[in-house]
């Protein structure tokens, strides 16, 4: 009987796990960056602009001067030409060093974009609601979420433990007193089972994972040898949460425990 106890109680723990995630906007630090950057690039351009707007108005009117003036010399006609071609080249080089810098600029920015998206926050679904969490809070949820799933329920507890002590206000709390407290249960420490599963019944009374939690309290509590107390935690189960799917293998373990 005993061996058929912890497959039931993982097969309804492994029936929770993270939804898929949205990108949301985050990390004040590297927009700042980016709206700096912009205007570095806005700067520079107005700057050049003007700068071209000059040469090229200086550019005209030399060209002008050359098409319709009387001039008395050759070698003022040859002045004339030459200013024209040093400006041209000025108006080349300051076209050249613009499209320089606005790629520059542009790399920079896909760069700061690029961090954005590691460290933005991201939308779950967490027990059937809506949470908005750190990318690096959920990845450290699922890493050892995967442990459990895999069998590994020491390495599990262990990084459940440290997920606990990183982010003791994650919107991943109760699912996290789940999962530790399912690993001691998988590694046969029933009363440390038992009270991390009463420790999520206590503060969150209204997660969708107590039914579950009292579940495995029952389990355990039979597995320890308290009998009289497994069957007044399944009974309190299937009062309280009659139509839960864990009410129902609370009722065929309490046939059992008679």
């Amino acid at each position: 009987m005993r061996t058929a106890l912890l497959p039931a109680a993982l097969a309804l723990a492994l029936a929770f796990g993270a939804g898929p995630a949205h990108a949301l906007f985050g990390d004040d630090e590297a927009r700042k960056a980016i709206l700096d950057l912009r205007g570095r690039v806005q700067e520079h351009q107005e700057s050049t602009d003007q700068r071209l707007v000059r040469i090229e108005t200086q550019l005209e009117e030399l060209t002008r001067r050359l098409a319709n003036a009387q001039l008395d010399s050759q070698g003022r006609m040859d002045k004339l030409r030459l200013e024209i071609n040093q400006l041209r080249g000025q108006l080349e080089v300051q076209a050249h060093e613009l499209a320089v810098t606005r790629r520059q600029l542009g790399e920079q920015l896909n760069t700061v974009d690029s961090r954005i998206k590691r460290f933005e926050p991201v939308e779950v679904e967490i027990d059937g609601a809506a949470a908005t969490v750190d990318q690096n809070e959920r990845a450290a949820f699922e890493a050892a979420l995967g442990l459990f799933r895999s069998g590994d329920f020491k390495g599990a507890l262990g990084a459940f433990a440290q997920f606990q002590s990183q982010y003791p206000d994650s919107a991943y709390t109760p699912a996290a007193y789940f999962w530790v407290a399912s690993s001691h249960f998988a590694l046969k420490d029933y009363k440390a089972a038992i009270s991390g599963h009463q420790a999520l019944v206590t503060r969150f009374p209204d997660n969708p994972r107590v039914p579950d939690s009292l579940l495995n309290i029952g389990y355990a509590q039979a597995e320890s040898g308290d009998r009289a107390g497994a069957r007044r935690t399944l009974q309190g189960l299937i009062d309280k949460h009659p139509q839960s799917p864990a009410a129902q293998l609370a009722r065929d373990r309490l046939a059992s425990l008679k």
